[in-house]
């Protein structure tokens, strides 16, 4: 038994001091480059444990580094080293590393995830569906969406404080698909993120054989469930619509074809189809599952943080009286809103002589009945007073003005 057990602490030790050898070989490689502070055999995951935060912080510090020593940092997933070198982006390393791999499960062989042979096939497909004339067409759902959005902020007017961020993404998420998105899809497609990040920041769960055993993966396969059938429902949608439109054409009935100009990002991806046979469904609904992810991912956080950054800059407090005057946009809406929806109406003074009021063509050009926030940005903003009549003018005018277009700012 004592000789079993010697046999078994001496393997052991062995094999401990083989990988501490490669290990330091390998480091020796970096010897010269910045990293944070390192352990044995682990390097720095010990950092990466735990929630999206320590992640965040953790790219924080490298990026600190890099600042600091001008150089390139060198981050240690075990015996794995991880430049933080922006030229191992450019156009002479097309392959990912197996993190990418997490997501497959979700987005396939999409853009995104696909190894780099694949990725090449697929980027000469794609490299078109994106022109300036493609996203012209979407003009009407961008719309259509901005005005859901704004009527759906009106309902939480005066309410309880909420996250908008949830807004925000569920409006771009139906903009992406051009589809009504239920509560359910939403909630599948969030929980699919959080899970991904969730295994990226445990580096234990990386391996699958140990992160199929866990409950995260049993989750993440019930949720790609939900997002895929909700693809395959839209890939079958626009087939029959296909169908149809190519059987009005053999009829002679195509004039609503020729009317519409818009096309879903899905609708080119099936007409490839008919060009280049080795596109297969599973390849569209692969591109398909990517550009939502990318498009809402990258729609909402961009414009949650412009407008969390246009007001408060880096900083965590409320609102005061020096953010009001740096929202020039904001107020220009609402004193174009006020010159043509004044609060009052009327004004009544005696004249004696003659005055130029609010929408008169003379004060304020040709577009005065036009709705046009950007009149009150321009070098020269209407000099005369006396045009902008909402809280009337002169030494009786209302002294609410202040307070007024500060509370609607």
């Amino acid at each position: 038994m004592l000789l079993s057990l010697y046999v078994v602490c001496s393997l052991l030790l062995c094999i401990c001091v083989l990988l501490w050898s490669l290990e330091r070989r390998e480091r020796n490689k970096y010897r010269g480059v910045p990293t944070l502070p390192l352990l044995p055999f682990i390097g720095n995951i010990h950092q990466v444990l735990g929630d999206t935060q320590n992640l965040f912080h953790l790219m924080e510090n490298m990026a600190t580094i890099c600042e600091q020593k001008q150089s390139l940092c060198v981050f240690w997933l075990g015996p794995c080293p991880i430049l933080d070198e922006v030229k191992l982006i450019t156009n002479s390393f097309v392959e990912k590393p197996y993190f990418y791999d997490f997501g497959r499960s979700w987005l396939g062989d999409g853009l995104v995830t696909a190894p780099g042979y694949i990725w090449k096939q697929s980027i000469k497909r794609l490299a078109g569906t994106f022109t300036s004339h493609v996203v012209d067409g979407y003009q009407d759902v961008f719309n259509v969406q901005a005005q859901k959005l704004v009527i759906n902020l009106k309902t939480k007017v005066g309410k309880e404080p909420f996250d908008i961020m949830h807004t925000l993404a569920f409006s771009t998420l139906e903009t992406i698909c051009h589809s009504i998105v239920t509560e359910e899809y939403y909630e599948a497609f969030n929980r699919c993120l959080e899970l991904m990040v969730y295994r990226g920041v445990n580096v234990l769960l990386h391996p699958d054989a140990i992160y199929r055993l866990t409950p995260a993966h049993r989750e993440m396969t019930k949720c790609v469930a939900v997002l895929h059938k909700v693809s395959n429902n839209v890939m079958k949608k626009i087939l029959l619509e296909q169908k149809d439109i190519n059987t009005s054409k053999t009829t002679g009935n195509d004039s609503q074809d020729k009317g519409s100009k818009f096309k879903a990002f899905l609708e080119i991806l099936l007409e490839m189809r008919e060009i280049d046979p080795n596109l297969t469904d599973y390849q569209i609904k692969s591109e398909v599952d990517t550009i939502i992810l990318a498009g809402q991912e990258t729609v909402a956080t961009a414009f949650f943080y412009t407008l969390l950054y246009s007001i408060f800059g880096e900083s965590k407090r409320p609102v005061c009286k020096e953010d009001l005057a740096r929202m020039s946009y904001c107020e220009a809406i609402i004193n174009e809103t006020l010159r043509l929806y004044p609060p009052a109406p009327g004004v009544m003074r005696y004249a004696d002589k003659d005055l130029k009021l609010r929408r008169s063509l003379q004060a304020w050009g040709p577009d005065a009945k036009e709705y046009r926030p950007e009149r009150w940005l321009e070098e020269q903003p209407p000099g005369n007073p006396a045009a902008f009549l909402p809280f009337s003018y002169g030494r009786r005018a209302c002294i609410g003005k202040l307070p007024v277009v500060s509370f609607c700012s």
